[in-house]
């Protein structure tokens, strides 16, 4: 019976490190394609992928058209242009404030309708069609959705983990290292990636780790956390308190009925 324990502790906790590292990847690749989160991170992408449209020429030359039609219209209204296949469209709030914030609003207004873009397809599938769909509101749902998936599948896990482990605060020093582990991995990601900011291919993965520091340096103190818990019913003997309310909810055994030896006297 203890080897067979032993064999459910080693498969479980294979299983949670690797939902774990699942559960770790889906929350800052879904964390880091919120729209407030991506707006900064995938600028310079969506620019990269526009490159039949120069939104900083086509501005400077028309400028002063731009800033007539708002002297003339209301502070509310907002300039719409084509260039290419894009339309771009540009506040004159953000014109009043000088070209810079007018080409930062007007790759903004391309980046929220390509997020805000309906696909009727698997994501797959979504994603042989456009590659901005990995820049989509549907891709962050999906992701979204994995992650909640695996977060589950590790509290599952980690119960699991709890009933085979026969000393109980291992479980949760067991726990907060395989936390720690993938939050340590990710942690550092996004600079890694930055080193290699020239090729595109690195500044699409850069928008999915955009926000790996601060997942996972909340990921890493919930590790440490399961970790000093383990670390403190260990020392105060916890565990073994733990044990023996289980054990009271055990059936006791009912013993077997002693045979009485010897024979039987004859009467006389």
């Amino acid at each position: 019976m203890g080897v067979i324990k032993g064999l459910l502790v080693v498969v479980s906790s294979g299983l949670l490190f690797l939902s774990l590292l699942s559960m770790t990847f889906f929350l800052v690749s879904s964390s880091s394609l919120k729209y407030e989160n991506l707006q900064e991170s995938a600028s310079s992408v969506v620019i990269g992928f526009l490159e039949d449209t120069n939104v900083t020429s086509v501005i400077d030359e028309n400028y002063y058209i731009i800033q007539r039609y708002c002297n003339i219209s209301n502070d509310t209204s907002t300039y719409v242009f084509k260039e290419g296949n894009y339309t771009f469209e540009i506040s004159c709030d953000s014109v009043a404030q000088g070209k810079n914030a007018m080409i930062e609003e007007g790759i903004n207004s391309i980046i929220s309708k390509i997020y805000y873009t309906e696909y009727d397809c698997s994501f797959f599938n979504c994603l042989k069609q456009s590659p901005f769909f990995l820049i989509s509101e549907k891709a962050y749902n999906y992701l979204d959705a994995k992650f909640y998936f695996f977060l589950l599948t590790s509290f599952l896990l980690i119960v699991a983990l709890f009933i085979f482990t026969e000393k109980k605060s291992n479980t949760f020093i067991v726990a907060g290292i395989l936390t720690i582990i993938p939050a340590l991995l990710f942690i550092k990601i996004d600079s890694v990636l930055a080193v290699f900011s020239d090729k595109m291919l690195f500044r699409i993965l850069g928008i999915f780790f955009s926000e790996s520091f601060a997942v996972s340096t909340t990921i890493l103190v919930a590790g440490i956390v399961l970790l000093v818990l383990g670390v403190i019913f260990k020392v105060f003997k916890i565990g073994f308190k733990i044990q023996e309310i289980i054990s009271k909810f055990k059936k006791p055994e009912t013993p077997k009925p002693e045979q009485k030896s010897g024979k039987k006297r004859k009467r006389r």
